[in-house]
């Protein structure tokens, strides 16, 4: 286990310094993720916690402002022990330092509208027009996770995580890099590579494998019958869903889809229209094309892979739903007509008749 030999060691003492110096002022300290916080941002609150819990011997609050959902998220939380819990604005006057990992400020997605953290660590790609400041900022967008970069801050600060934290960190880069598949850098490899030798193989099963509730299978029913192919790039729908990370997950879901190159979920949830869109390579640069769908009417932003966005629903709900996917079959399909994906599946079926199977290849197995 170890930094790469090309890192600068010197660099990441200075930040760690930076940033002991800062929260060992008076106060309390409050690790902040997005308002529905992922395996990696669950992850990296958690690295934060502990590098400066072991510096200064102070508390550290985790929080997010909105939900933690998915089934895997919760049972994260639960197996692992990581104490995060829901934020209100108000409770935000409680805190003397903030900090925001894995998510950037004023993006929309996180319960910091209008204050700017002390610390943010990120691997979000910055928009051209930066409209916050920090006293200390950390972005790699090159990064495929905020894991490897607080993996990295353990490791110059001779800190080595626990079972628990090791797992965490390791399912934050799984999930993030889908296994290593997207948008994973040399140091994401590296510090895969390493976690995975102390992490708990039976906890990360149990948090893979998490049981769902019912609503599930009734959101995933109605995303699933509301699909649409536009193109190359498929899109889905969720008319009331009652949590955003599904959102994120359909669109993971739907973009296996044979042929596509993007798939795009939105849905109503707490007032507001959530959106989720997948690119198979980078040169679908999804945060370019989720900045314009919600330019002017919302916030959003991601990676060239993967992005999200956040529209309020206010005035017409029907005409501001519709405005939304108008602006997703522009910059998204193209403006291409979109077909149902029923009317698809029944014209092109996916199994031959018998009888008709093309030979195998050579080398297949069965």
């Amino acid at each position: 286990m170890g930094l790469d030999k090309n890192w600068d060691t010197r660099g990441l003492a200075a930040n760690i310094k930076q940033i002991v110096d800062i929260c060992g002022r008076k106060g309390r300290i409050l690790v902040l993720t997005q308002d529905n916080p992922d395996p990696d941002a669950l992850a990296s609150a958690a690295a934060l916690r502990e590098l400066i819990h072991d510096r200064l011997k102070k508390r550290v609050a985790i929080g997010y402002g909105g939900i933690c959902g998915r089934a895997e998220n919760v049972a994260m939380m639960e197996e692992l022990r990581i104490d995060a819990r829901h934020i209100t604005i108000s409770d935000l006057n409680d805190y003397a330092i903030l900090c925001l990992v894995d998510a950037l400020p004023r993006s929309g997605n996180s319960i910091l509208a209008s204050r700017d953290p002390h610390i943010v660590i990120d691997h979000h790609i910055l928009p051209k027009k930066r409209t916050w400041t920090a006293e200390f900022a950390d972005i790699r967008p090159h990064y495929g996770s905020t894991s490897t970069i607080l993996y990295e801050y353990l490791l110059a600060a001779k800190i080595r995580p626990n079972p628990k934290l090791a797992t965490a960190l390791f399912y934050g880069i799984q999930s993030d890099t889908q296994d290593l598949g997207r948008e994973a850098s040399a140091a994401d490899i590296n510090a895969y590579r390493d976690l995975f030798l102390i992490a708990d193989k039976r906890k990360l099963s149990r948090i893979r494998h998490a049981p769902v509730p019912a609503d599930y299978f009734a959101m995933l029913i109605d995303g699933l019958s509301a699909c649409a192919v536009a193109g190359t790039t498929i899109l889905s729908y969720i008319p009331s869903c009652h949590n955003a990370d599904m959102i994120a997950e359909m669109a993971d879901f739907l973009l296996r889809l044979r042929g596509m190159r993007a798939a795009v979920c939105y849905g109503v949830c707490g007032g507001k229209i959530i959106l989720s869109a997948r690119t198979v390579d980078a040169r679908g640069n999804a945060a370019r094309r989720m900045r314009r769908v919600v330019s002017r009417i919302g916030t959003g932003g991601g990676h060239r892979t993967m992005a999200g966005g956040q529209i309020p629903l206010e005035g017409d709900p029907e005409k501001r739903i519709a405005l939304v996917q108008s602006r997703i079959l522009r910059y998204f399909a193209s403006s291409k007509e979109p077909v149902p994906l029923a009317s698809l599946a029944r014209s092109k079926p996916c199994c031959q008749e018998p009888g008709n199977s093309p030979k195998p290849s050579q080398g297949q197995s069965d």
